[in-house]
């Protein structure tokens, strides 16, 4: 029998397909609750301010919590760090659909549950970010890491759109116990799965391991590209198909109770479009040609959204965003994977993720606030100009544009 074809053969792996599947059950459900709780919130406030609000509320904490994350991951068992934030997110989820249920969930017990969950899930994101070189040999890693970005863009689809459904025909309740069965059964799934043991790392204490990773990356100049990049994507670019997409389809579109679904769902369409092509072509790409259209076609996606009300070209920018979304997170997490060196790649990934999860919050409250201040399309318009302006500082006026992000193994 002639072997899978090397774009499969990751998932010939048992335990990292164990583990494929558990993490797009979960995040499916992550994103069910992700979405019914800036949809409850709108319901009850009326206001893009609460919307972004309750978004910071949960990113902030992982912000913080990212770097411990990274070093512990570094440290102790990936795999029980990744198992202790959903059982905690599983305790949160309960308490919303035990609150909802009661008629006791008010905007402000809502804020205190995403800080919560944003603890939480702030150990989630390196450990599965650094997991996934312990369950698979190293020529089978880059198309291991274009799986896990599928994973998570797979709960991005279904979630949203079995989210939509289920708030437009029975409210946030279901969408809450349906994220409570996702985490259970996610953890059932990963629960067999076996990791090689990690590279031996010194320890010392906390703040001197994360100026370590943080000085590794500033001696990097490709690492410290990928950073700015994905902060200035998150802030203006993925903040519209997480924290902001409540506002955009009420304020923009009109869209009727729980019509965001088709929003969230159409971005996460595209995203799976692009990551079947990545793992079935992405190998024939320049990781820096890759980076530098999706930039573009992102901007162009904002854009789009921002300069018309129609329902119909709104949802063609989303799927535009969706590509672009797609195309630039498995490239620059396939950038960092392929060149850390294994000592830090607990720290580098949690350095990546807070860019990222620095970005999404500040842009929830900035666009939030101009928002209400002004329009949510003044604020599409804004955000896809810097998103512009972006491509055009790195790619025309940067000597070697993305170059770095082609390099091999550190």
């Amino acid at each position: 029998m002639s072997d899978p074809p090397s774009a499969l053969r990751a998932l010939s792996h048992r335990s990292f397909l164990l583990f494929f599947l558990g993490v797009s059950v979960a995040t499916t459900g992550q994103f069910m609750q992700s979405l019914a709780v800036p949809f409850y919130v709108k319901e009850l406030t009326d206001s893009n301010f609460w919307v972004g609000s309750t978004a910071f509320a949960v990113l902030i904490p992982s912000l913080f919590m990212t770097p411990v994350a990274g070093i512990w991951s570094d440290r102790v068992s990936r795999k029980a760090l990744l198992f202790g934030s959903f059982a905690l997110q599983l305790v949160a989820s309960v308490v919303y659909l035990v609150l909802y249920t009661s008629d006791l969930l008010t905007p402000w017990l809502m804020l205190g549950l995403q800080f919560a969950v944003g603890v939480a899930s702030g150990f989630q994101w390196a450990p599965t970010q650094a997991m996934t070189v312990l369950l698979v040999p190293p020529e089978d890693l880059v198309a291991a890491v274009r799986f896990v970005s599928l994973s998570f863009t797979a709960g991005r689809a279904l979630g949203p759109a079995m989210a939509g459904l289920t708030l437009l025909l029975w409210g946030p309740g279901p969408a809450f116990l349906i994220t409570t069965i996702g985490f259970t059964l996610g953890m059932a799934l990963m629960a067999p799965m076996k990791l090689r043991p990690p590279v031996e790392v010194k320890r010392e204490p906390f703040w001197v391991q994360l100026r370590q990773g943080m000085d590794y990356i500033r001696q990097r100049p490709a690492m410290r590209l990928i950073m700015g990049t994905s902060f200035v994507v998150a802030f203006s670019g993925a903040v519209f198909a997480f924290a902001l997409v409540a506002s955009v389809a009420d304020d923009v579109f009109s869209l009727p109770d729980g019509g965001l679904g088709f929003l969230t769902a159409i971005f996460g369409v595209g995203s799976l479009v692009m990551g079947l092509y990545v793992i079935r072509f992405g190998n024939r790409h320049l990781r820096s040609r890759v980076e530098a259209a999706s930039v573009a076609v992102y901007s162009l996606g904002v854009l789009l959204v921002g300069a018309t009300p129609w329902l119909a070209v709104g949802l063609v920018g989303y799927f535009i965003l969706g590509l672009a979304h797609m195309g630039h997170g498995v490239t620059v997490n396939s950038a960092l994977q392929v060149q850390v060196d294994e000592r830090f790649r607990g720290r580098v990934m949690s350095v990546w993720l807070m860019s990222v999860l620095l970005g999404l919050p500040l842009g929830s409250l900035v666009g939030g606030f101009l928002g209400d201040l002004v329009s949510m399309q003044f604020v599409l318009l804004l955000f896809g100009g810097l998103l512009a302006a972006l491509w055009v500082g790195v790619v025309l006026v940067r000597p070697d544009g993305f170059a770095g992000l082609d390099g091999g193994p550190d």
